[in-house]
């Protein structure tokens, strides 16, 4: 019997093997995929759909696409795949007559994913000039549930992201977004983070860990410190810190010394359709 993998599912293999360390008889067949899978089928238009397969009617899902999310295959850390994106993206939406809500939620998370807020937040917005209703519900050709619950992942993922074996606090944050607080979102590495973001600068970040897995974060905070915690924070790069934090510890990461961390409403304008008033 012959198995079939993708790039992904060899790479995601490789990774676990490494890690743990597991001594597979198929690592070398997942080896081999990664070192000889051609590359990804494109054209002036960006992604195709396959080997002399262009993207040419229009379509409301992005499966030609996934290799921008949610695999992360093609993505932010990499050369020239933010234009092969925008271009993609671009040509897809460029045939409007079966573009859909669930098409604005795509390429929402698409543009977040690469840390483009601000047209992730367009794209988000046409799903609520579209067809989502005050009350979250939804109405194309029939009710469905998996646009709402989309769009709701493109907010977590403006917010935070966690791919890469990086945490990523506020990646995608739309430049009239000023003031933000989350907390206990939950990312790979199981961990649970909460922040704080106040006049478009990220002040606070809380992070636990539940298994004591390695820890890297990635914040545009300047100059962060340790505030409450014992935990040693590292320079790694460029906007990137590493920690040491072992099962059940939690840290307060902060660029204020007297700054107190606590997470409470936000004023927003709008209505509130399930509150009080």
């Amino acid at each position: 019997m012959t198995s079939h993998y993708s790039v992904g599912d060899a790479k995601h293999c490789l990774r676990l093997a490494g890690f743990y360390p597991i001594d597979d008889d198929l690592c070398l067949t997942w080896q081999h995929i990664v070192d000889n899978l051609t590359n990804y089928p494109q054209n002036e238009n960006g992604i195709m759909i396959g080997k002399d397969v262009p993207y040419s009617h229009s379509h409301r899902h992005f499966s030609h696409l996934l290799m921008f999310y949610p695999l992360y295959l093609l993505n932010a850390e990499q050369q020239g795949s933010k234009e092969l994106l925008e271009k993609s993206i671009e040509h897809w939406h460029s045939m409007p007559d079966n573009i859909l809500g669930f098409s604005y939620t795509g390429a929402s998370l698409l543009y977040a994913a690469f840390g483009e807020g601000n047209k992730a937040l367009e794209k988000l917005n046409g799903l609520f000039a579209l067809t989502l209703r005050p009350n979250t519900m939804y109405m194309e050709s029939g009710p469905v549930i998996e646009t709402p619950l989309s769009g709701a992942q493109c907010v977590h993922d403006m917010l935070l992201q966690s791919w890469g074996k990086k945490i990523r606090v506020f990646p995608a944050v739309p430049s009239q977004w000023k003031n933000i607080q989350f907390k206990d979102l939950r990312t790979e590495g199981a961990f649970l983070v909460s922040a704080v973001r106040k006049e478009g600068k990220t002040i606070n970040i809380q992070i636990k860990s539940l298994a004591g897995e390695p820890c890297t974060l990635q914040t545009d905070m300047k100059n962060p410190i340790v505030k409450i915690g014992n935990a040693t924070l590292t320079t790694k790069g460029e906007n990137e810190y590493t920690l040491d934090l072992k099962k059940g510890e939690t840290v307060t990461i902060t660029t204020q010394t007297d700054a107190i961390f606590a997470i409470s409403p936000v004023d927003g304008e709008g209505q509130n359709f399930f509150g009080l008033q």
